[in-house]
């Protein structure tokens, strides 16, 4: 995949005429998203969960950082009269993480946590803003609504059946938002392939005490072979945040946006794999892949 240079405001910029809010900027897509919308003119309302994951982030006038957790009410109501005097006409619910884990193994909480962020949150931010996409868009269609998905919304793989689930459920939201908000906000789905991230260390944050509740069972050692190699491939075979983030930046810019943004070469050959083979081999073939054979 060819990598895209990350995109910097120009020194003295003027503040811009056009604003977006994103979520989740503390690294990966949302973090690389903030510059290239930046690069093209828009103003940024960055968040993430705390304001100090944003420092690396340039000032300017184009720049405003805020602390948000989504699955929080009142943080998005502070949000939402904090920046009342900023034109935004676009949201990108891009916060987000992965819970993985067997489902057997996995707790009701663990689950009902994955779904209060990746999909009650991301609902909780579209209802609190859709007013103030309509009010500030100067004519129909202007305003946009970016939901980030994945390719696992529309398959699943062992191992991150809540994640799957989550990303199942932000694909039927946005597809049944489009539908009834009218032409005068367009709806992006966003569904990105695998992108190198640092996923060790973001799954020791989330997986609690997993590693002992799976001791002993026919899980212990499919989970460690997973996190063995699923560090590699990433590093390997995953796209960049960047390149992620220019595609997205783009298809905001256009008049017409993409209903689906499919990013990733194996976020479109997978699915068609998907389609083609016949269930029974799709599955041998997950479960090799996997260590479930």
């Amino acid at each position: 995949m060819v990598e895209v240079p990350t995109v910097t405001q120009p020194p003295h910029a003027k503040v811009p005429e056009r604003w977006a809010l994103i979520t989740g900027c503390s690294s990966g897509i949302g973090k690389a998203l903030v510059g290239q919308l930046r690069g093209r003119g828009w103003g940024v309302v960055a968040t993430a969960r705390a304001l100090s994951d944003l420092g690396a982030l340039d000032s300017g006038p184009d720049l405003l950082c805020k602390a948000l957790d989504v699955t929080d009410p009142r943080q998005i109501e502070r949000l939402r009269m904090e920046t009342e005097d900023f034109p935004i006409t676009a949201l990108v619910n891009n916060a987000g993480y992965g819970q993985v884990g067997p489902l057997e193994l996995l707790t009701e909480d663990e689950l009902r946590r994955q779904f209060e962020t990746n999909v009650i949150g991301l609902h909780a931010m579209t209802r609190a803003f859709l007013p103030v996409l309509r009010r500030n868009a100067k004519r129909p269609g202007d305003a946009r609504v970016v939901q980030v998905a994945s390719m696992l919304g529309r398959l699943s793989i062992p191992l991150a059946g809540p994640y799957n689930a989550s990303k199942h459920a932000v694909v039927a939201l946005a597809e049944t938002l489009r539908l009834e908000v009218g032409p005068e906000v367009r709806v992006i789905l966003v569904e990105p392939g695998a992108f190198r991230t640092r996923f060790r260390d973001t799954l020791s944050k989330v997986w609690g005490d997993l590693p002992e509740r799976v001791k002993g069972t026919r899980y212990e050692r499919i989970l460690e072979a997973h996190m063995t190699t699923r560090e590699a491939q990433n590093q390997r075979w995953g796209g960049s945040a960047e390149a992620c983030a220019a595609r997205i930046a783009k298809a905001m810019d256009r008049r017409r946006p993409p209903r689906r943004l499919a990013v990733g070469k194996d976020a479109i050959w997978v699915r068609h794999l998907k389609a083609l083979l016949p269930e029974a081999l799709w599955e041998w073939l997950l479960k090799r892949t996997y260590g479930f054979r």
